[in-house]
């Protein structure tokens, strides 16, 4: 079985909640270049959180573990049978502190953001019109410099925002980590995959 996990910021707590659930993590050596590690009976893949959807979707793995604002942003068809209890934080919209904002249908709105379709999404429901700028920086730049409107971004105190002299005026949804599931490999490995799903939500 293939297991893809989001590298970064849930990286750490994810190889946690694996050593908890009894699968050794010895051979996975955080600082390596290395992408692929050949456990018990199961193989890690350490992918770029935003891929791990897709590898899941097109079965290059059976199963992930991954941000749920990846999975928003993905759009990909697949399981989301498990919720975890960490990597915990909000996806957000925030402006400048100063600056005074109106949700206006029909308002032509700059939005600077790594999420597209999800800040797409969220401003259209808003019967707004969004023009998606694309930054996988530092995004709360921005509006400091008059690039974009507003920011949408993920935070967990929303201090980064505060000292960049932002303020949030929506949060879009909360996220946490969540395990996915190829469909097909669901139906083919269902016992492997039901056992790796009860072992990590003990």
């Amino acid at each position: 079985m293939i297991l893809a996990l989001a590298k970064g910021r849930i990286f750490n707590d994810t190889l946690i909640l694996l050593k908890r659930s009894g699968i050794s993590i010895k051979k996975i050596d955080k600082k390596s270049r290395e992408l692929i590690f050949e456990l018990d009976g199961l193989t890690i893949l350490s992918c770029k959180p935003s891929d791990v959807p897709k590898y899941v979707e097109l079965g290059a793995a059976d199963c992930g573990i991954v941000g749920s604002d990846c999975i928003a942003e993905s759009q990909c068809d697949i399981y989301e049978p498990l919720s975890l209890n960490f990597g915990h934080c909000r996806m957000i919209v925030a402006i400048k502190k100063n600056q005074k904002f109106e949700f206006k249908a029909g308002k032509e709105i700059k939005i600077a953001t790594k999420y597209p379709n999800i800040a797409s999404e969220y401003f259209k429901k808003k019967k707004m019109i969004p023009e998606i700028i694309y930054l996988n920086g530092s995004v709360e730049l921005a509006p400091l410099i008059g690039l974009s409107d507003v920011i949408v971004d993920i935070t967990e105190t929303g201090e980064t925002i505060r000292k960049n002299s932002l303020k949030i005026i929506d949060t879009i949804m909360n996220i946490s980590a969540k395990f996915i599931v190829n469909k097909t490999s669901y139906r083919i490995l269902t016992k492997d995959i039901q056992s790796l799903s009860d072992s990590i939500k003990k």
